[in-house]
């Protein structure tokens, strides 16, 4: 059995403190990870394995970020303290910009590198036993159709029949058996135009829905299941409408006559 992710602990840009970076305020220990001890989680433990020691050296290449201390935290189930590394490590791929701001535009995911957001990806999955993870978010987000709304309350976002946003960090669920894809937290308070962007960046998918020459959009999946069709009418149909519209037309005026 081959042993966990074990990314690089070479120094990286992340090591300087930024507004990304984890809070100092008191936060309550979570213990525990997701048992890995089944056969199908060991066989999960082996491929995962393998797919982070590739994307792991291809991420060292680019920009050299250490990923070691958002292991460790997910194998130690800090759950909370781990998303707050994760949202620091956002930063340093969206660029220098970015850590200086300290928060991540929307428009900046494209300058993410696909090797470096399948590395943690690939430890969010392994460390949550397939639980968390963007890659996990994005089957949800499909299976949902795209609605947001939906979306957040399968994930356990929200709460209540008028689907409040759960208070940031206290109402969050910091467990390891938390709802299928409760993490990593993406704010989408002032708009989903960055969780989008995460969803739909090429390291989870083929990015945004295709128009086709018949003027469908399918849901962005590499098969094109669940193709959402919009129909242009037909000059039939145009014509169906006129005609109805003309005898109400007429008919409204004899009433009008009377």
């Amino acid at each position: 059995m081959e042993n966990p992710p074990r990314p690089s602990s070479r120094p990286s840009a992340g090591d300087v403190p930024h507004g990304c970076h984890a809070r100092t305020a008191p936060r309550r220990r979570s213990r525990g990870r997701a048992g890995v001890g089944d056969a199908g989680a060991e066989a999960r433990r082996a491929t995962l394995s393998t797919q982070t020691d590739e994307t792991r050296d291809a991420a060292r290449e680019q920009i050299g970020v250490d990923y070691e201390p958002f292991r460790a935290l997910l194998e130690a189930g800090e759950w909370e303290k781990a998303d707050d590394e994760h949202r620091r490590l956002m930063c340093v791929l969206a660029g220098e910009e970015a850590e200086d701001r300290e928060w991540v535009y929307f428009t900046e995911v494209d300058n993410m590198p696909v090797t470096d957001l399948r590395t943690i990806d690939a430890l969010w999955k392994y460390y949550s036993n397939g639980r968390f993870g963007f890659s996990v978010q994005r089957k949800i987000w499909i299976g949902q159709k795209r609605q947001w709304a939906k979306f957040f309350k399968k994930i356990d976002w929200t709460t209540g029949e008028n689907g409040d946003y759960r208070k940031f960090p206290q109402e969050f669920q910091w467990r390891a058996d938390a709802a299928q894809g409760h993490m990593p937290l993406t704010n989408a308070l002032r708009g989903t135009q960055l969780l989008a962007a995460l969803l739909e960046h090429p390291a989870f998918g083929p990015g945004l829905p295709e128009r086709t020459s018949e003027g469908s959009f399918y849901e962005g999946t590499a098969s094109r299941e669940t193709p959402v069709r919009f129909e242009m009418p037909t000059v039939g149909g145009v014509l169906d409408v006129a005609v109805r519209f003309g005898k109400f037309g007429v008919l409204f005026a004899q009433e009008l006559m009377k």
